[in-house]
């Protein structure tokens, strides 16, 4: 297969097929936000939002590093056997995760919404669990759409005409929660047996943590100032001001699907030549990703106000200058995968983003609890915004140099 033509089906697989299973929740979010009300949209999107920083500590790095580890790895016994040590450790990290959860998500949820909350982080936990990064990897996108998408597309579907029928909202998450599970258990069956390895043993266990440490803790760090936004406006907040953050913070978070899935069709594409070839490849995902960025942040702040009231409804409207400032969150998180995820990880150089991450959480975190005291929900969508730059400038001058020399005439791909 040629170049062009070998990127444009990476594009097609990896981009246009998860998209699918991001789009999906706008079949059935506006029903919820109107069935919910103000206070139950934000304590949904809380919720959410803890179960995505639970994800992280689920995954424990591995739907981040995982898909580079495959791409790069010599034969598929080695494949067989990280899926195995992957399985392992997030089983072992959920155990301590998703109680914790449901705790969060009772506190930060307001009175009467508490179910809904922690079902709906539980919905965005499990991702954690799932089996997509290693798809990813081995570049497999038909997985995807059919343990994943497509099942996601119709639970969504059904959820919103029974919602609209007169069931309770909760039926949503509780779909999602059972796509997740069932999907990943199908494809995990499958995989162990075309891909023969051992499982860790015992002893090698706390080895498989200590290694994944440094990513594991700059995904958590990236996860915890990600996270924080909607709980907080949430606790300080209430009726259309916290339920107008919750809406721009949605469209954010769903967009944000579409530039890491065009880091995973670009994942193996760009590690699988050398040399010149190679960086011509990264310069490609760079601007690619740069480019993205940018657009999304012109059409979330000039568009975010209108399309919010029209798909959630005029209570939860987003303002416009809460949408300009996650636009530009938006648009600092798409170049910031391409720079890790094309770059840094390949290169070994977890334990660098680990550090701008979490200063930028360091930094961040006040920023965003100080602006929301003094000017709610849009002092802390600028510390959100700021966060997300401080952590992308970090990793900038890093990022020239590991270009250099990973592609340097005799590195390794």
């Amino acid at each position: 297969m040629t170049e062009p033509a070998s990127l444009r089906s990476r594009l097609v697989g990896f981009t246009l097929i998860p998209a699918v299973a991001a789009v999906s929740p706008l079949l059935v979010l506006p029903a919820v936000s109107r069935a919910a009300g103000p206070d139950g949209w934000a304590s949904a999107i809380a919720g959410e939002s803890v179960g995505t920083f639970a994800a992280i500590a689920v995954a424990y790095g591995w739907t981040t590093v995982g898909p580079a580890l495959v791409a790069i790895a010599p034969d598929d016994v080695r494949r067989g056997r990280l899926y195995r040590d992957a399985v392992v450790v997030r089983l072992l990290t959920s155990l301590v995760a998703l109680p914790l959860l449901i705790v969060v998500c009772a506190v930060v949820a307001a009175p009467g919404h508490q179910l809904l909350a922690a079902l709906m982080g539980l919905q965005g936990a499990l991702i954690g669990l799932s089996f997509t990064w290693f798809s990813v990897g081995v570049g497999d996108p038909r997985s995807i759409l059919f343990y994943d998408a497509i099942p996601r597309l119709c639970v969504a579907a059904l959820s919103m005409f029974a919602i609209l029928g007169g069931l309770p909202v909760e039926i949503y998450p509780l779909a999602g929660i059972c796509v997740t599970l069932v999907g990943t258990t199908v494809f995990t069956v499958g995989l162990l047996r075309r891909y023969p390895s051992p499982w860790p043993p015992r002893r090698e266990i706390p080895g498989l943590f200590r290694v994944g440490a440094p990513v594991a803790v700059n995904d958590a760090a990236l996860g915890a100032y990600s996270a924080v936004p909607t709980p907080l406006v949430n606790l300080l907040s209430t009726g259309s001001a916290a339920a107008g953050f919750a809406s721009a913070d949605k469209m954010s978070k769903l967009g944000q699907f579409l530039p890491l899935t065009l880091a995973n069709a670009l994942q193996s594409w760009s590690a699988e030549v050398e040399g010149t070839a190679r960086r011509r490849r990264l310069r490609i995902a760079l601007l690619l990703h740069g480019g993205f960025g940018a657009l999304g942040m012109i059409v979330l702040g000039s568009l975010g106000t209108p399309v919010s009231a029209l798909l959630f409804g005029d209570q939860a409207a987003a303002p416009i200058g809460v949408c300009v400032a996650l636009g530009l969150a938006f648009a600092m998180y798409s170049l910031r995968t391409s720079m890790t995820r094309h770059v840094l990880f390949p290169a070994g150089d977890q334990a660098t983003v680990m550090r701008a991450t979490v200063a930028a959480t360091v930094v961040g975190i006040p920023l965003m609890i100080g602006g929301g005291i003094l000017w709610g929900p849009l002092g802390v969508a600028v510390g959100y915004g700021a966060t997300e730059s401080i952590s992308t400038i970090l990793l900038t001058s890093r990022t020239r140099w590991r270009m250099r020399t990973l592609t340097a005439d005799g590195a390794l791909p």
